[in-house]
């Protein structure tokens, strides 16, 4: 139980406790694709590989601290199936992080010193070299004693770079989204949502008010955005089992595939859907991750969905994120609809300059 108490403290203060760079208005932005983690480490701490006695391919060092960040960073997106990371994660040397490299988004520097006689101790900088840029720096003695450190942190170091990756992508909302179909959305059923720009076509058998489905229609990989609302009866809808039946009802009757028969629902039989809380600008939030699948059909995929209470008009409303992609990454589409969900806003919200998100 300490454990435990000292992961979720230092876990939060890594979130919250954070220093400001420069910031100079010409500064460049954050460069990098999205969701790509850079770690700045000597070729020492990196892996050696050699051939044993038959030929075969080993290891021949050990490397806990290179081991750890990567078994952290490219953990295994919930959900999402098959392998999707949470990050693609690259090395870079010291003597190389210079110049047009210290711009990128993602950072995490690794800082070794014998002589330190202190605690390993982590800490995050932001705007440092670029607008956008997230800059995590680790100080240790040893890497087996920052990668033992590191590990009670893993999930707080996720959500750390996870939320600075939402932020950036909705300032690019903020300036280049479907205006068409975000006041569609608004003369509909009068909440707000910045889509997407790519994502302008009205989904196919979209029939009335209640349900409002958009997507970019490509052939081969496809995302798409969906809105409705159903009237709140009891706080059951914001679990697993309210949310999914729910779900489930209202996309057997909005999204049919090509034959008859064929309808989409929550696929259960490859990925559990997984229910969580988040604190989104001090409002709750229900999140619902899972796999789709066409009932009697080939398609299938993964979605995001938020869920949040309109006391105004005593209804609930979901937004959903789903995409179509086979045998493709899905990791950068799906964030890029997540991203889109964050700006979701009832009529009873104020705008916010940047979100504030809790991941539980």
């Amino acid at each position: 139980m300490k454990k435990f108490a000292l992961m979720l403290v230092t876990a939060v203060a890594l979130l919250t406790s954070c220093s400001k760079g420069a910031s100079d208005a010409l500064m460049p932005e954050a460069t990098g694709a999205a969701y790509d983690l850079y770690i700045v480490m000597d070729e020492s701490l990196k892996p050696v590989y050699g051939q044993d006695a038959d030929g075969q391919q080993v290891q021949l060092n050990q490397t806990p601290l290179y081991d750890s960040l990567y078994a952290i960073f490219q953990y295994p997106m919930e959900c999402v199936f098959p392998e999707n990371e949470y990050f693609y994660v690259c090395t870079v040397l010291p003597e190389h992080f210079q110049r047009g490299i210290r711009t990128l988004a993602n950072v995490v520097l690794i800082n070794l010193d014998a002589q330190n006689a202190a605690e390993p101790v982590v800490t995050m900088e932001r705007d440092k070299y670029a607008r956008g840029q997230v800059i995590v720096k680790m100080y240790a003695r040893d890497q087996q004693s920052l990668a033992e450190y590191i590990s009670t942190l893993q999930e707080g170091l996720r959500n750390l770079f996870v939320k600075a990756e939402i932020n950036r992508a909705v300032h690019k909302l903020e300036r280049d989204n479907a205006l068409k179909q975000g006041d569609r959305l608004m003369k509909l059923q009068n909440v707000s949502l910045l889509i997407p720009y790519a994502i302008k076509k009205n989904g196919r058998g979209e029939a009335d008010s209640t349900f409002f489905w958009v997507t970019d229609d490509y052939m081969d990989k496809q995302s798409h955005i969906v809105v409705y609302s159903v009237p709140y009866t009891d706080a059951n809808i914001f679990s697993l089992e309210g949310a999914v039946a729910v779900r489930d009802s209202v996309m057997k009757a909005n999204i049919r595939g090509g034959q008859d028969g064929s309808y989409m629902t929550t696929n259960k039989r490859v990925v559990m859907p997984e229910y969580k809380a988040l604190n989104v600008g001090g409002k709750y939030v229900g999140e619902l991750r899972g796999m789709w699948r066409m009932e009697n059909g080939l398609m299938a995929g993964p979605f995001v969905c938020h869920m949040r209470l309109d006391e105004m008009n005593k209804r609930v409303v979901f937004a959903e994120g789903f995409v179509y992609a086979p045998g493709e990454g899905k990791r950068r589409m799906l964030r890029n609809l997540e991203a889109a969900l964050y700006t979701l806003k009832l009529p009873s919200d104020n705008m916010m300059s940047e979100i504030e998100i809790t991941l539980e």
